[in-house]
């Protein structure tokens, strides 16, 4: 593989702003929403706008977070993936294998990203927020994201460590949706809450197409 990206080499925050900055903005509107080119899975969150914040349950082990890698694929805007994974690193060759766009895709490591990463929530430069298992993020940071996306326009990813459960709401989220991967063969989705409901499945070679 060639030299590994700047995103992925422990870089500080405002060298990250500043790299993002420079990247060519997406030419179209459409550009801004999620689009992962499987039929289902775009038609189940074709109600996502700019501004929105999706919770993810994906526990770990289940491949789960393949599915919302389906949205980093297709000619997206700077997007950043916050991360706190007990321990565990980023492998780049892994992304470039499922066909992520890691042009345009940033890396950070953080426990508290709100509290550590505040000025990122604070301008527009990355359109796409996945918060990946935060250790600590409470009400009020869910209501100050939730905020920031709307005013700066961005589609937020909130990834818990476990599966939703609908008896605890999020009232902040279009989207609530368990994701994981049923034996070899298929991908669940469980709605918690959207504008569909129930359990989706797809075949795992939709999502594994790029990885062959």
């Amino acid at each position: 593989m060639a030299s590994i990206p700047v995103q992925f080499r422990d870089t500080s925050l405002s060298d990250h702003l500043v790299s993002a900055r420079l990247l060519n903005p997406v030419n179209s509107d459409q550009g801004q929403l999620l689009h992962s080119g499987i039929e289902s899975l775009d038609r189940l969150f074709a109600g996502i706008k700019p501004g929105d914040l999706i919770e993810w349950g994906i526990p770990p082990g289940l491949n789960g977070r393949l599915i919302p890698l389906q949205f980093l694929k297709q000619q997206i805007p700077a997007s950043v993936w916050i991360y706190h994974h007990h321990g565990l690193g980023i492998f780049a060759s892994s992304w470039i294998s499922h066909g992520v766009d890691l042009q345009r895709l940033f890396f950070m490591r953080s426990a508290q990203p709100v509290k550590e990463l505040r000025p990122l929530f604070l301008e527009d430069t990355f359109k796409r927020i996945i918060i990946d298992s935060p250790k600590k993020f409470s009400t009020g940071d869910l209501a100050f994201v939730s905020q920031q996306a709307r005013k700066h326009r961005q589609i937020i990813f909130l990834i818990r460590h476990y599966f939703l459960s609908p008896k605890q709401g999020n009232p902040y989220a279009r989207l609530r949706i368990n994701t994981w991967q049923c034996g070899q063969g298929e991908f669940s989705l469980q709605v918690i809450k959207g504008h569909a409901s129930g359990r989706l499945t797809m075949h795992a070679q939709q999502v594994y197409v790029d990885c062959e």
